[in-house]
């Protein structure tokens, strides 16, 4: 039956998926006969009673049309039976027994819910000739079950409602009906709910009761409703020792025990701030915590809550020193527990706009106290509200309404505010809700100030940063460069990604990329310093393993103490080599003409900045012209899922493609795994020496060529990996 609760006949039966109006019958030592039928008329239950009463066994009947247990002369409509009315009240029927005989039963009939679909019908059928024994304390049972000022509950083995009686229905503010199939934490919401449920279940394992355990807590249905309920449980059975379920007496002792509430309300405040502080902590998206603010506090502390904050802060600016009616405000998050033409106008608002537009609003920020009001008709709103006919006449409509406002400050600056409302029907605000909310706001106020600086300083570093690379490459007519550069896609922060191309003495050409460790101001600035650093280095025309030793001296003088990455390839256009060094940085990707590209193990060395008196060694390669070189950053391969390595072969055969070069490099950043890194790539195509060079130009070439390749330099191909 996909989840149903099975019922069973017991001396104690208090049945049922939905009696008429939530009263389960107890029937004293009555034996009743339990049948579940699912929505096509099949037998799915069949309890021990019912084969006592009818002769026949459960796997004679399980499966089979209910027809099999009827007993009058017309064909049996099942059909018609399933959707004929059910009013509650008992009816007689005629059923067949095994032995071919028929016995008369007083037959209830109440539907179950399923999850999908129609409902089931549960049949309980009483023998006739023994129910006239049991009217009396059937009565007395009834009574005492729906007219003590006790409530009572009974639990499946699920623990899951299958009957309660009117008074506890009362306590939780829900019908009786509504509790049928839910469980305990559907019902009613506490700090403790964890430790009573596994009390609870070890009443149903051992058997031992608990008795006038004090439970605080609220009805899921009026969640401002605190009460402390006293309860008892009890174990049921049916032989022999079958726990079948539990049997709960609830009285309500809120105003008796006092002491437990307010220990209750301080732990579900405290547990609140905790939740608040927990989301909070998960995101530096100032509009993302203000929204998610919203809605927790709406699923736990009032009908209604916002939050607004100075608009200066959303246009990436600081708050004013001080709050004028005319300063502008923007609502950036907003949330309601239930929906209505009133609430969505209260919540829907024009951002931006003075904070004179609600008066209460402005006399919180103006004063920088939060405040608790009680919100009159509308015919006795302040004239200063009535400024918007349509809001006033929303928020006078949920009259008697409660209103807290407190200021979100932090670092001696108001940011904006927060305001939670409470409507008609649920308990007002009262001054402990007022210091709850104070220390909510200074939370809130200070984590929205770390993301409203943390933006700033991304901002700036990424501006920084940029402002320090390249704007325009050289063009010169010996090789063709173009190249890529991102921040990283998750908040556009800067990184310490760094590229250049510098025409040295001779027409030799070098390319670098750098990394500098780090997303911040700093890193930003050590790039600056990096590149300005090789930029000077290569001026004096230093070979690339010469360069990048210098260049390790000056990085530990470093007062920030930043590490880098680098590779550094110098090319000669009139011998056609590439000479290439490496501190720590992937390997470059070249693509010999006629020839698949690969990613070149070239001789390397430790990070920039990492160890005193690092020395770095070159690699030449032949590299004639067509040749295609590729540099690139970490972040363009680096994956959390995947290998280093297959990133890098991966890169290689994208290089295999026949696609224009700008488009290429397109389709390597929209495929780089990394979002948490800036990225770069930079891609030359090596032509050669191009002979209109002007006579001084001839000169200097001719020199160089006649030096060849730099000595100490690892001896002619590189080893270059697959």
């Amino acid at each position: 039956m996909g989840g149903t609760p099975k019922p069973h006949g017991s001396t104690v039966t208090a049945k049922t998926a939905a009696m008429a109006g939530g009263r389960p019958d107890f029937t004293g030592d009555l034996r009743i006969a339990t049948v579940i039928v699912d929505a096509q008329g099949r037998i799915s239950y069949f309890s021990p009673q019912a084969e006592e009463l009818t002769g026949f066994k459960r796997s004679e009947v399980i499966g089979r049309d209910l027809r099999v247990l009827t007993s009058t002369s017309a064909a049996f409509d099942t059909e018609r039976f399933l959707r004929s009315p059910r009013s509650g009240a008992p009816e007689i029927q005629q059923i067949r027994r095994a032995d071919g005989g028929s016995r008369t039963v007083i037959l209830y009939r109440h539907p179950v819910p399923q999850p999908v679909g129609p409902p089931a019908l549960l049949l309980q059928g009483i023998d006739a000739a023994a129910q006239a024994t049991g009217d009396a304390g059937l009565a007395i049972l009834n009574a005492f079950f729906q007219q003590s000022t006790m409530g009572f509950a009974i639990l499946d083995p699920q623990l899951r409602f299958i009957a309660v009686n009117d008074t506890l229905a009362a306590y939780h503010h829900r019908d009786a009906e509504d509790h049928i199939g839910r469980n305990l934490r559907e019902v009613h919401d506490s700090t403790d709910m964890d430790v009573y449920l596994s009390l609870l279940r070890a009443v149903l394992k051992t058997g031992k009761p608990v008795t006038n355990l004090h439970i605080p807590g609220r009805p899921t249905a009026e969640p401002g409703a605190e009460q402390v309920w006293s309860v008892s449980w009890y174990r049921l059975t049916e032989p022999p020792a079958t726990p079948i379920g539990l049997c709960g007496v609830i009285s309500d002792i809120t105003r008796s025990d006092q002491a437990t509430l307010d220990a209750a309300r301080s732990r579900s405040r405290l547990a609140l701030l905790n939740r608040i502080g927990a989301r909070q902590d998960t995101t530096l998206d100032f509009r993302t915590a203000a929204q998610n603010l919203a809605e927790t506090l709406t699923n736990e502390f009032a009908d209604l809550a916002s939050v607004d904050l100075v608009h200066d802060i959303l246009a990436g600016e600081a708050p004013p020193d001080f709050i004028e009616d005319d300063t502008l405000i923007s609502r950036v998050g907003a949330s309601a527990r239930q929906t209505s033409q009133d609430i969505e106008t209260l919540l829907g608002t024009t951002n931006p706009r003075p904070v004179s537009h609600t008066s209460a609003f402005a006399a919180v920020l103006a004063a920088n106290q939060p405040r608790l009001f009680q919100v009159p008709p509308a015919a006795q709103l302040p004239s200063a509200l009535l400024r918007n006919p349509e809001r006033a006449s929303a928020m006078g409509a949920l009259h008697n309404a409660s209103m807290l406002i407190a200021p979100l400050r932090a670092r001696n600056m108001t940011l904006g505010a927060l305001t939670c409302a409470r409507f008609e029907g649920r308990e007002p605000f009262d001054d402990e809700d007022l210091l709850l909310l104070k220390d909510i706001a200074d939370r809130t106020a200070l984590s929205i100030d770390n993301s409203r600086l943390y933006a700033m300083e991304r901002q700036t570093a990424l501006t920084l940063q940029l402002s320090l690379l390249p704007r325009k490459l050289p063009n010169v007519p010996e090789v063709d460069v173009i190249y890529r550069y991102q921040p990283n896609r998750t908040d556009l922060r800067a990184g310490g990604d760094w590229f250049d191309v510098i025409v040295q003495p001779g027409r030799r050409i070098a390319f670098i990329v750098g990394d500098v460790a780090g997303h911040s101001i700093s890193a930003a600035a050590a790039m600056g310093h990096y590149r300005t650093a090789v930029r000077s280095l290569a001026s004096i025309g230093l070979e690339p393993a010469a360069l990048l030793t210098r260049l390790n001296e000056l990085a530990l003088g470093l007062t920030d103490e930043v590490t880098a990455t680098c590779v550094y390839v110098l090319y000669d256009p009139v011998q056609h080599w590439c000479v290439m060094a490496s501190a720590g940085h992937p390997p470059p990707i070249i693509a010999l003409p006629g020839e698949t590209a690969t990613a070149t193990e070239i001789a390397g060395g430790p990070l920039l900045g990492a160890i005193e008196d690092a020395t770095y060694q070159a690699t030449a390669l032949e590299t004639p012209p067509g040749t295609r070189l590729l540099l690139y950053s970490d972040g363009v391969v680096e994956s959390r899922q995947n290998g280093f390595d297959a990133a890098i072969s991966r890169l290689a055969r994208r290089m295999h493609t026949r696609m224009p070069p700008g488009q290429l490099l397109d389709r390597i950043m929209a495929e780089s795994p990394s979002i948490e890194d800036d990225r770069t790539v930079l891609l030359a195509q090596l032509r050669g020496l191009i002979p209109h060079l002007h006579n001084t130009d001839l000169a200097s070439v001719a020199v160089a060529a006649r030096a060849g390749p730099p000595s100490g330099i690892t001896s002619g191909v590189a080893r270059r990996t697959r």
